[in-house]
């Protein structure tokens, strides 16, 4: 693995830092494990492509993945001792109390982002299209063009 930051090169000092970090959260519980991503829909399939169509069809693809915001429950951390669980409760009192408006917030949002992409998917179904009338356009004016320098 290189490690680039600013032009230089700091796999050495940084590499086996990060290489432990990675292990000590491998060893945490699976509900406080930062989540992994499935190879079929993280970004990194974008550093494959070889032309920018090709850029623009994953990209969307891997947009409508991502449109979606939830409000599920998540953990809550907290500090240690006395104070720390008061203030955990009263987090996950006001949680529940605002649980009803986050919904509604994300529902919208949620609206606004797959109008976005379907937008987008739109735009560049009907830039294809323009593409394909144009490219035909100039294959009929060459084989015209071609027909007149014949005669």
């Amino acid at each position: 693995m290189k490690l680039i930051i600013a032009t230089r090169d700091r796999s050495e000092d940084l590499g086996p830092w990060l290489r432990e970090q990675a292990d000590a959260m491998q060893s945490l519980p699976s509900d406080r494990r930062p989540t992994v991503l499935p190879a079929i829909i993280a970004a990194k399939s974008l550093a494959h492509v070889t032309h920018e169509s090709q850029f623009q069809d994953e990209f969307l693809r891997l947009l409508r993945y991502r449109e979606g915001v939830d409000t599920l429950p998540f953990r809550i951390p907290r500090r240690p001792g006395l104070l720390g669980a008061l203030m955990a409760t009263a987090k996950k009192g006001l949680w529940k109390l605002c649980r009803y408006q986050w919904d509604r917030i994300t529902f919208r949002q949620n609206l606004i982002n797959t109008f976005y992409n379907h937008a987008l998917e739109y735009e560049q179904q009907q830039r294809k299209r323009d593409v394909t009338r144009l490219e035909q356009r100039i294959t009929s004016l060459e084989k015209r063009l071609k027909g007149e320098h014949d005669r």
